[in-house]
């Protein structure tokens, strides 16, 4: 199970997962990355530095919004991603991978040199 957080920042949507036992992870993830991608921002943050899993389900909404987004014009900026989570989200061999950066720094200096 995950916890979802959400910032709205200038130029990006900012979601945090965090582990946990709410009931109902994944529709809380699933309405955020909704609210993410109409939010108009041309990048929505995924920050997974407190993750060590993730499920099968999460990562395939992860997937369906990097493709949304794509078709908006707009990107998926994993951050802080652990190799397992990688490699979990790498498993449904959906497509190229969304963007993996180390650091919510490199995400904000990608933002000016993307567009």
């Amino acid at each position: 199970m995950i916890r979802v957080f959400h910032e709205i920042l200038p130029e990006s949507y900012l979601i945090i997962l965090a582990p946990g036992s709410v009931g109902d992870a994944e529709i809380a993830l699933d309405f955020r990355l909704q609210r993410a991608a109409r939010s108009g921002k041309k990048e929505v943050w995924i920050d997974c530095s407190l993750l060590t899993s993730l499920s099968e389900q999460a990562a395939r909404l992860l997937w369906a919004a990097h493709h949304t987004l794509q078709e908006q014009f707009a990107r998926l900026v994993l951050v802080h991603m652990s190799d397992n989570v990688k490699q979990q989200l790498q498993a449904l061999e959906l497509g190229p991978l969304p963007r993996i950066v180390p650091t919510l720094l490199d995400a904000s200096c990608a933002v000016a040199y993307h567009y």
